[in-house]
């Protein structure tokens, strides 16, 4: 009798830990991408936060996401390896706003792209660091 409540008892720690365990995993995967932190900046193109970044043919192509960030001046910083520029200060109202500019580098060059929102009080805070390649 001793050994079967023992056996049960086993059975079911057994089937908790293997349940606490594929929940932590599926927990894991779930909240890693939303919550990642950019360690590498040779990532997939797109949108990043609030900023979008798209390199083709010698061109970049810049996007502030609609309805993304708070009203107010901005500027984007982009470099790749031999350049590195800031845009101008511009007002940002909540509509989207897209720049094409040249970009000549060779094809196969990183670029990465910074959104600074430039803080009322002082200071700057990031909104987005997509990157692509040329």
């Amino acid at each position: 009798m001793e050994t079967a409540r023992q056996f049960r008892k086993a059975r079911l720690l057994g089937a908790v830990l293997t349940m606490a365990t594929a929940l932590t995993v599926t927990a894991t995967v779930a909240v890693s991408p939303a919550s990642a932190k950019v360690t590498d900046l040779k990532q997939v193109a797109g949108i990043s936060r609030c900023l979008g970044l798209w390199a083709q043919d010698g061109r970049i192509k810049l996007q502030h996401q609609s309805r993304c960030g708070p009203n107010g001046s901005y500027h984007i910083h982009v470099w790749s390896p031999g350049r590195d520029t800031n845009s101008g200060t511009y007002t940002y109202a909540g509509v989207a706003l897209t720049f094409n500019n040249p970009w000549p580098v060779p094809a196969g060059t990183n670029i990465c792209a910074e959104l600074w929102h430039h803080e009322p009080g002082g200071g700057y805070s990031s909104w987005g660091l997509p990157c692509d390649t040329m």
